[in-house]
């Protein structure tokens, strides 16, 4: 109704002016209250309610600032108050805490109970530079790396005894981090003007996020908290946006310290919150944004209900004026109508009606002229994408006869005729590496098929030739019915292959299909083909396949599969032999391609090994999507079509990314074996102890654990232990006055043996070393 409306509109300027001032008034007359009563309603109601609910969002963000504050508040009183236990008190400066490990165990519980006392904990860390410098994190460790220690005490040399850092001495295969930390440092002795550790506390980075998140309750804008600097401690984007820069630079500039004002970004307004959290030794600044439609979508949802309500009486009149009009006028129209079609165009420049349907005619015949001949001229390509359907099978739904309609409209005599399909495969690609680079395959694709063409056309008068881009190609050939064709292929086949051996120097498999009557049995044929192609010789030489001789090729009686090689290669995986599982690999292959070798018998066996490998995989607790990082693995194998790529393919996707993850994770765990062989010499040496009894302990031999003990800590098993035994007699020397005969008791040993032994590691029997601790 509108299209006709807007037909009667533009028609006959000097005869329907008439008309078009009779539906001005009507239309008018209708619809004007109407547009008053929406005006005036969204006026005294829409925006004292947009006024609202704007200043009831921004006191729901000061509320939720405050909440923050006090969260922050609640760690920095968490770690005063542990800062100040008597546990970190100055003792601790002169603690040795490997002989007293029963007072590390327990600052390590200490630390354990801090981290969790508070949700937005993340890690806390506990620096001492005694006697040496050591890092509980929350475990003990002794601390030998320069930087880190430097990085510890520059948390000692800076700031008041409290402060907050965004910076934080890390691991050298963490620096990369793209985000800064958020750390509280405490100076301890929390009571000392000469402090001699740190105790660090890290927050979580997401639970901050998250708490940030609550000022933008819409789930919308953006929320950021910037240090004294100005720089962001954290934002609820990964990436700083236009949107971040933009509210960051705004905030910056305002010399007041907290307030609201609305931003336009990227046609978007926002209402932007700010504010200043007091922190300890530092300012920080929140700034939450929230476009204007998520604070006031209630209001936009009444707003649109009184637009629609206005529009729709607006079209409501619109209808009533144009049938009121239209009654009036409609003799006028009928004749107009018959007349000029509701065509007034020409009719404006002087024409009759005659001359107009004329002028019309003229036009429509010169398109018809300029559209037939772009056809001829964009024919070879619409042939060829009517091919391409026909194969892939996307023109099922059409009937035989549609089919040949569409066949003699592209230029096709097809009475008659039958048809033979002839698919090309190029092989030996990989092995030209020297003259192609990997993504020429199209550019080598192309060539073929232009060879390919130029060929074809010295035999047959109805062909055509189609390019898939990966490697392979297709010549449908269309021939009368009866005529001998067999030996024409032939000789097509051979020419195909002694062009592209000579000029592209790669190999090429041809198969040629079983005659076709209709055009319909072309897409199920061409698949035929496709399959019959992988019956093909899996290597890389001239290969010519007759589908009407497949059953010679396809003797499938026998099936060999070679067994002892696949478990000998899995073995070899196990053990972590690169060198031995390749070199099965490749017997593997050589096995498989000397029993019957036809591509599809060679994939599927290749495909079964690593079905076999990849369940090896997975019993050596290494998870397959993570080691081949999702890749769909079977599919890469099974579009492989040369034998040296497949072999490449399986070397390096397989076995040596199983082998490496394998070797890595064995390092992990020898390491672990040495930390408990560690643990038990520190907790028994007293007793008497062997490398024997140790190995059974942590379940391994003595040789395998004598080597990755010296290898973890750089001295042997025994002298581990007599250091160990020494030093805790040194200390009963100096600090007790046990007898020479009950210290020796006391580490382990013998007094005569004890005699010889110390003498032998310090240099001066116990009772001289005695002597010269009182002297």
């Amino acid at each position: 109704m509108l299209q006709r409306l807007s037909g009667f509109m533009k028609s006959g300027k000097k005869n329907r002016s008439f008309y078009r001032k009779s539906f001005i008034w009507f239309l008018l007359a209708a619809s004007v209250p109407g547009l008053i009563i929406a005006v005036f309603t969204y006026w005294f109601a829409v925006g004292p309610m947009e006024k609202n609910i704007g200043e009831l969002h921004q006191n729901q963000i000061e509320e939720r600032a405050q909440n923050i504050d006090d969260q922050f508040g609640s760690v920095e009183l968490d770690i005063s108050h542990w800062a100040f236990n008597p546990r970190f008190g100055s003792g601790l400066k002169e603690m040795d805490f490997v002989y007293q490990f029963r007072e590390t165990y327990d600052i390590t519980k200490t630390l354990f109970m801090l981290q969790g006392s508070h949700p937005l904990i993340n890690q806390v860390q506990l620096y001492i530079n005694g006697v040496d410098p050591v890092l509980f994190q929350p475990e003990f460790y002794m601390l030998d790396d320069g930087e880190r220690i430097g990085g510890f005490e520059r948390f000692i040399g800076e700031g008041s005894n409290i402060y907050w850092t965004d910076w934080l001495p890390v691991e050298e295969d963490n620096a990369g981090s793209i985000y800064k930390p958020i750390v509280l440092v405490h100076k301890i002795p929390g009571d000392s003007s000469t402090p001699f550790g740190v105790l660090v506390a890290e927050l979580k980075r997401d639970k901050v996020m998250n708490l940030l998140k609550t000022m933008t309750p819409y789930n919308e804008g953006s929320t950021m908290l910037l240090d004294k600097n100005g720089e962001v401690l954290v934002a609820d984007n990964a990436e700083e946006t236009a949107l971040d820069e933009a509210l960051r630079a705004e905030v910056l500039s305002r010399p007041e310290p907290s307030g609201t004002f609305m931003l336009d970004q990227g046609g978007i307004t926002y209402s932007v919150s700010y504010g200043e959290l007091a922190r300890l030794s530092s300012e920080w600044t929140y700034i939450s944004a929230t476009p204007i439609t998520a604070i006031t979508s209630s209001v936009i949802t009444l707003s649109n209900t009184i637009f629609i309500v206005s529009v729709s009486g607006l079209l409501l009149a619109l209808i009533l004026s144009w049938l009121a009009s239209r009654r009036v006028y409609l003799p006028v129209e009928r004749l107009l109508g018959l007349l000029t079609g509701h065509k007034s165009k020409d009719l404006e420049r002087g024409m009759d009606e005659f001359q107009f349907l004329e002028h019309q005619w003229n036009q429509l015949h010169n398109e018809s002229l300029n559209l037939r001949m772009r056809l001829e001229e964009q024919r070879a390509h619409v042939r060829s994408g009517f091919l391409l359907q026909l194969l892939q099978g996307h023109l099922g739904s059409y009937s035989e006869k549609d089919l040949k309609a569409r066949m003699k409209l592209y230029g096709w005599d097809i009475e008659q005729h039958q048809f033979r399909i002839m698919h090309i495969q190029l092989t030996g690609y990989d092995i030209l590496t020297e003259r192609f680079s990997q993504g020429d395959e199209s550019l080598v694709t192309f060539t073929a098929s232009n060879i390919i063409e130029e060929l074809a056309a010295h035999q047959f008068e109805q062909y055509s030739v189609m390019n898939f881009h990966d490697l392979t190609a297709a010549v449908l050939v269309m021939y009368p019915d009866g005529e001998p064709i067999s030996g024409r292929l032939q000789t097509l086949g051979t020419d195909i292959t002694k062009a592209i051996n000579g000029i592209i120097h790669m190999q090429v498999t041809i198969t040629i299909s079983a005659q076709m009557e209709r055009i319909q049995q072309i897409p199920d044929m061409y698949m035929e083909v496709e399959r019959a192609t992988g019956y093909r010789k899996f290597v890389n030489q001239n290969q010519l396949i007759h589908m009407e001789q497949l059953p010679a090729h396809n003797d499938a009686s026998e099936t060999h599969y070679p067994f002892a090689l696949e478990r000998d290669i899995v073995h070899a995986m196990r053990a972590g032999d690169k060198d031995e599982a390749e070199q099965l690999v490749t017997l593997f292959l050589q096995e498989v391609l000397s029993a019957r070798g036809t591509e599809i018998h060679v994939q599927q066996s290749m495909l079964q090994l690593f079905g076999t490998m990849q369940h090896a995989i997975l019993q050596s607790g290494l998870s397959p999507h993570q080691l081949f990082r999702g890749e769909n693995m079977f599919g890469h194998l099974s579009q492989i079509r040369e034998p040296e790529k497949m072999l490449r393919w399986m070397k390096k996707n397989v076995i040596v990314p199983f082998i490496e993850e394998r070797d890595a994770r064995a390092n992990i765990e020898l390491k672990r074996l040495v930390e408990s062989t560690i643990e038990y010499i520190h907790a028994h040496f007293t007793s008497d102890i062997s490398l024997e009894q140790c190995a059974d302990l942590v379940g391994t031999n003595s040789y395998t654990l004598s080597k990755y003990f010296k290898q973890f800590t750089g001295i042997n098993f025994i002298d581990y232990v007599t250091e160990l035994r020494i030093g805790k007699a040194k200390t009963l020397l100096r600090e007790t006055d046990l007898k020479i005969n009950d210290i020796a008791g006391e580490v382990g040993y013998q007094q005569r043996y004890f005699n010889r032994i110390f003498k032998k590691q310090v240099g001066i029997t116990p009772g001289q070393f005695r002597e010269q601790a009182e002297a």
